[in-house]
């Protein structure tokens, strides 16, 4: 696609109206030439065939990785993928180490990914995306997860050894809404 097909398509997206409410295209406030360059950005990759080898896969990453900061792209996961030939699944597999994936190319995926993360982090630290983009990316993309985690150990007040685990749990629900309970009122 040539650059006045890719106004055309982005225009065409942005004129189009969808009956649910949660569509991108009624929620977007992107202009339809923020719209072309990105169709642009990621179509770019769209016919490319996948990486045969790890020397290529690294190859490509540079590649990608260089273009964006060339260009100003901010570098995605999807597009990291089509820049691969592939898809975000395959992307997974890799990055787990499955279908076949040689120890080289899952550490190579996932320190693509930490830049994909840093990258991230800085953007929401600088203010340039939401906080919930951020978080949602992280999370989905980048193992970041929201959890707390309650260590028991030997010297822990709650167990003396004697009590089973719905006791402790007991004890410690209760203590942490004793602890929390405001007694200057």
């Amino acid at each position: 696609m040539n650059q006045e097909e890719l106004q055309d398509l982005g225009e065409h997206v942005v004129k189009k109206k969808h009956r649910n409410t949660t569509s991108i295209v009624d929620s977007s406030t992107a202009t339809s030439a923020e719209i072309s360059q990105i169709i642009g950005e990621s179509f770019q990759y769209f016919k490319r065939p996948i990486v045969k080898s790890d020397e290529e896969c690294a190859q490509r990453l540079e590649d990608y990785f260089n273009q964006c900061q060339m260009t100003g792209q901010i570098p995605t996961v999807e597009d990291m993928a089509l820049a691969l030939g592939t898809s975000r699944q395959t992307l997974f597999n890799w990055e787990h180490g499955l279908k076949g994936a040689s120890a080289a190319r899952q550490n190579m995926i996932k320190q693509a990914k930490e830049v994909l993360a840093g990258v991230d982090a800085k953007l929401v630290s600088m203010g340039k995306i939401p906080q919930v983009t951020y978080i949602f990316r992280a999370k989905n993309y980048f193992g970041l997860a929201d959890k707390q985690e309650v260590v028991v150990t030997p010297n822990n007040p709650l167990d003396d050894g004697t009590k089973d685990l719905k006791t402790l749990e007991a004890e410690y629900v209760e203590s942490v809404v004793t602890d929390t309970v405001d007694d200057s009122k």
